[in-house]
């Protein structure tokens, strides 16, 4: 049976019939394979009554109701919470700013970074998150910043260079756009793989100038490149629903589960922000890790392909 009609046959049997995609099965097929009834593995709570953290916490639990099949959606909410939760402070420390991206910069540097250098174990889960971004994710990126015509009429292509410059810094920006620009798939895969070694905060050489990003950097550019990218993308509708398509694999889910688990990271610091008598940091920053571990043991395998 060909997608086309799949996809036709889904809409006019549910909810009476529900039809399985073979992306799907075999997915399903790897966790029960791994044991893992769920890769995300929220962290515990305390009883808060504050009517603001309620009300976040009402679009945190929707994040649930998603998985394991849907992490794409359950990405859609968790983004959600997170700029919602960055506003709360932006408006609460008198930011003054109302651009999404200059918030979330302030975030990771006013807050992100700050509990890093408060808590080791925290700072060893983020570093153990970057490194385990998978290659989809990161050439995903790649070919949105340099893709010459862009695959959707609403592509938001400028907005994300900006926010990506802004990242890494103009200097590496071009340097990696001199040496790839082309994007051709051998030199996106290239380039992809480039970006993960970026990430994991090693020093790379690109015709004979040497950089790396610290870490205040690397947070911007997985939060204002790596993440938004993605949701841009599903925000303007320029995309097939990446489950119910022939092209879906298991490094579908890779992407879109590493982006769900980061987002989730984020968003447990901004927790922690809002109440930090309430937690032990180093006791979030193990739960935390518990999702790059289970995340690492399902699609080890698939991070590079």
């Amino acid at each position: 049976m060909t997608y086309s009609k799949k996809r036709i046959e889904y809409n006019n049997k549910w909810p009476d019939k529900v039809i399985m995609f073979s992306g799907q099965e075999a997915f399903i097929n790897l966790l029960n394979e791994k044991d893992i009834q769920n890769i995300l593995c929220p962290i515990q709570l305390p009883l808060i009554n504050d009517f603001q953290f309620q009300r976040l916490l009402s679009f945190k639990i929707d994040i649930y109701e998603q998985l394991p099949q849907r992490p794409d959606i359950a990405f859609d909410l968790a983004w959600r919470t997170f700029e919602a939760y960055a506003t709360y402070f932006s408006k609460k420390g008198n930011w003054n700013t109302t651009k999404s991206w200059k918030i979330l910069n302030k975030v990771s540097e006013d807050i992100l970074e700050n509990q890093y250098n408060q808590s080791d174990d925290l700072n060893d889960a983020f570093e153990e998150l970057v490194k385990s971004i998978p290659l989809q994710a990161a050439e995903f990126l790649i070919k949105r910043l340099f893709e010459h015509e862009p695959a959707s009429i609403k592509s938001q292509q400028t907005q994300i260079i900006d926010r990506v410059k802004d990242s890494m810094g103009n200097e590496l920006f071009n340097a990696i756009q001199n040496k790839y620009g082309e994007l051709t798939p051998a030199d996106q895969r290239k380039a992809g793989m480039l970006l993960q070694i970026i990430l994991s905060g090693k020093e790379i050489d690109l015709n004979g100038v040497k950089f790396r990003l610290d870490r205040i950097s690397i947070a911007k550019l997985v939060i204002n490149g790596i993440l938004y990218t993605y949701r841009n993308e599903r925000f303007h509708g320029d995309s097939f629903s990446p489950f119910k398509s022939s092209k879906t694999q298991i490094k579908t889910y890779a992407h879109s589960y590493y982006l769900l688990i980061s987002t989730y990271f984020f968003i447990s610091q901004l927790i922690y922000k809002h109440f930090p008598e309430l937690f032990d940091l180093d006791l979030i920053a193990n739960q935390l890790r518990e999702n790059t571990i289970r995340y690492n043991q399902v699609f080890e395998k698939y991070k590079k392909r």
